[in-house]
C-alpha cells in the first residue's frame, strides 16, 4: 500500500470516529434534553399528577394517592352539596323547623367536614371505614354520622378510568370514569385542580455505555419553581348524587316493602313477649327469686332468642337488591347485638354477674344506636318518594 493510500484511510478513519462521538454526544444531549424535559416539565403538569394518582389507586398506593388530593377543600364544597336537599321534601316537617335543621346542618359544617376528613384518612391508612369521636360519637349532635357518610356514595364508589386532563392557566381539569358499586351505574366525574407546593428535583450520577464509549454523568439539581397539583374539589357531585340516588332510593323502598309484612308479623311477636318476659319478673318483694330467674333465662334461651333467629331467618330469604344492602347489614348487626345482649343478661342473673349485667346493658344501648338509624333509613326512605323525577 502506498503512502498517500494509507494517509488517506487514516483520514476516513478519523472522520469517522468523529461522527460516531458527534452521534454518540448528540444522543446523549437528547437523553438529558429528555430527564431534563421529564423532571422540570412533564412531572410538574396536572396530566402526571392524576395520572400518578390514579395509578396509586389501582396499586393500592393510598400514601401517593392522597398525596394529590386536598380533602379538606373537597369535604367542605362536598358537604354543601350533601346536606343541600337534605330536608326540602320532608313533609312532616314545617317551614320554620326546615329552616331551622338546614341552618343548624350550616352550624355543625366545620366539625361534620373534619370528622369526615378523618374517617377518609383512616381508610386510607387501613382500608377500614371507621366512624369518628368525640362530639360526632352517636347522635350527640342530633344527627347519624353513619347514615350521612352512606349517603355520600363515598364508601362505594370505584374509579375506573382517567379520562382526561385539561390545564387553564393556574387551574387545570380532569374528568374521571366512576362507577356507583351497588348500583353499577357509570358516571363521569369532573374535578378541578390546583398547584399548591414547590419542589426541587435532584438527578443523582451515573456511567453509561454507548457505542462502545464509556460515560460518567455526574447528575445536577434544579427548581423550576415546583408544583403539586392536587383536586381542590369537586364539580359535578351534586349532579352524581341526583343521578344514583333514585336507584338506590328505589332499590331501597322494595326491599322494605318485600319485607314489610315479616317485620309486621314479629313485631307483634316481640310485643307479646316482652309482655311475658315483664311478667315473669314480677316480684312483691322487687327482687326475683332463684325459681324466677331459672325460668325467666329459660323463655329468653326458649323464646325470645329463637324468635329473633327466626326473624332474621326470614329476613335473609328476602332478595336483597343492591341499594339496600346497608339497611339488610344494620339488621343483621342489629339482630347479633341483640341475641348477645339477652345472652349476657341470662348470664348475669343465673350467674348473679355485675360485669354481665353491665355488658348486657352496654349491648342494649347498641342496639338501640341501630335500631334508631334503621327507622331513619325506612323514614328517609318514606321521604325520598316525594322527591321529584328528574330529567
Amino acid at each position: 500500500m502506498d503512502d498517500y493510500t494509507w494517509r488517506k484511510r487514516l483520514e476516513a478513519r478519523r472522520k469517522r470516529r468523529q461522527r460516531e462521538r458527534l452521534f454518540v454526544l448528540g444522543v446523549f444531549f437528547l437523553i438529558l434534553c429528555g430527564i431534563f424535559f421529564y423532571f422540570s416539565v412533564y412531572t410538574k403538569t396536572p396530566e402526571y399528577a392524576m395520572r400518578e394518582m390514579f395509578e396509586a389507586y389501582k396499586t393500592g398506593d393510598m400514601k401517593t394517592f392522597r398525596r394529590h388530593i386536598d380533602l379538606n377543600s373537597i369535604t367542605l364544597q362536598g358537604y354543601d352539596d350533601l346536606t343541600g336537599d337534605l330536608f326540602k321534601y320532608d313533609t312532616q316537617l314545617s317551614d320554620r323547623e326546615r329552616s331551622l335543621f338546614e341552618n343548624f346542618y350550616v352550624l355543625i359544617r366545620r366539625q361534620m367536614c373534619q370528622g369526615a376528613v378523618k374517617v377518609m384518612n383512616t381508610y386510607l391508612d387501613t382500608k377500614q371505614w371507621t366512624l369518628p369521636g368525640g362530639i360526632l360519637k352517636g347522635r350527640q349532635l342530633g344527627i347519624d354520622f353513619d347514615i350521612l357518610l352512606d349517603r355520600s356514595l363515598i364508601r362505594h364508589t370505584s374509579l375506573v378510568e382517567l379520562k382526561n386532563v385539561k390545564h387553564q392557566g393556574e387551574k387545570a381539569t380532569a374528568s374521571f370514569s366512576i362507577v356507583e358499586d351497588y348500583s353499577q351505574t357509570p358516571f363521569v366525574l369532573k374535578v378541578t385542580l390546583k398547584d399548591l407546593a414547590n419542589e426541587s428535583y435532584n438527578v443523582g450520577s451515573f456511567d453509561f455505555e454507548l457505542f462502545g464509549h464509556k460515560f460518567t454523568f455526574d447528575g445536577f439539581s434544579f427548581n423550576m419553581g415546583g408544583s403539586d397539583w392536587k383536586v381542590v374539589a369537586v364539580d359535578n357531585y351534586k349532579e352524581y348524587l341526583d343521578a344514583v340516588r333514585p336507584i338506590l332510593s328505589k332499590n331501597l323502598a322494595d326491599y322494605i316493602d318485600n319485607t314489610a309484612e315479616i317485620v309486621y308479623r314479629y313485631n307483634n311477636v316481640f310485643e307479646a313477649e316482652q309482655s311475658e318476659f315483664i311478667s315473669l319478673q314480677k316480684s312483691s318483694s322487687g327482687i326475683m327469686t332463684d325459681w324466677q330467674r331459672a325460668t325467666v333465662a329459660n323463655y329468653i334461651n326458649d323464646m325470645i332468642i329463637p324468635s329473633l333467629e327466626n326473624r332474621q331467618a326470614e329476613l335473609d330469604q328476602i332478595d336483597v337488591p343492591q341499594g339496600a344492602q346497608f339497611l339488610a347489614q344494620l339488621r343483621q348487626e342489629s339482630t347479633q347485638v341483640t341475641i348477645m345482649a339477652w345472652q349476657a343478661y341470662v348470664r348475669g342473673m343465673i350467674e348473679n354477674s355485675s360485669a354481665a349485667l353491665d355488658e348486657a346493658a352496654s349491648l342494649h344501648k347498641q342496639e338501640l344506636v341501630l335500631d334508631q338509624r334503621i327507622e331513619e333509613i325506612i323514614h328517609n326512605s318514606a321521604v325520598a318518594k316525594n322527591l321529584p323525577s328528574l330529567p
